[in-house]
């Protein structure tokens, strides 16, 4: 793809019309400039990415099952598109808020991102914030991707155990600390593993 063999912000216009079979004068009748054409090219990457997300939340009545669908469909994804899926995150805050379609399209990965964990707490499976909870199940899975997609993974075996690994152990670290009940503490904070601190206190 054009933007990974130069780099998204080393592509030219005339570069991209070429890429889309397009003469300059074509791109340029439809964008003012290289910046509206990434920014279209990143919101369509985000809503295919969001319709797959949204399909494998409704694929299943059981919340566990669908999570799991959730977190298959994501590595999926950006397997299948690792140069879109690098671009869609390759993008400054000043590009998304000066593009409303780039601006919609990233709201709604948000929203997918956290749809699929309401249920989980709603059913005791998991406890916290939602919104906090999706977002650290994001971030994590979004870092492994991009190991993965680096080469510090080395193959996508070892990068859906370790998804699977880390995935468990966050809903089960989130489980036990709810249940703990602990008191003026975010989500994030209520995840943190009680060993390092344990370790810490002993230092001399």
């Amino acid at each position: 793809m054009l933007f990974a063999r130069h780099g998204v912000e080393g592509v030219t216009m005339r570069q991209i019309a070429a890429e889309l079979a397009w003469s300059p004068t074509t791109a340029y009748r439809y964008f003012k400039n290289k910046e509206e054409i990434l920014a279209a090219v990143r919101a369509a990457a985000f809503n295919r990415f969001c319709e797959v997300i949204e399909e494998a939340t409704r694929s299943s009545p059981d919340p566990r099952k669908s999570a799991r669908n959730v977190g298959q469909a994501y590595l999926g994804f950006a397997l299948e598109n690792p140069d879109a899926y690098r671009m869609m995150f390759d993008v400054s805050q000043a590009a998304v808020t000066g593009n409303a379609e780039l601006t919609e399209a990233l709201a709604r990965a948000r929203r997918s991102m956290v749809a699929y964990v309401a249920p989980l707490i709603d059913k005791g499976i998991l406890r916290g914030e939602t919104q906090a909870l999706g977002q650290m199940l994001w971030a994590s899975a979004h870092g492994l991707v991009m190991l993965r997609l680096s080469g510090i993974v080395a193959d996508d075996t070892e990068l859906r155990q370790l998804h699977e690994r880390t995935m468990s152990a966050l809903v089960r670290g989130a489980l036990q600390q709810g249940m703990a009940g602990s008191r003026g503490t975010s989500a994030l904070e209520r995840i943190s593993p009680a060993p390092a601190r344990k370790a810490a206190r002993k230092i001399p």
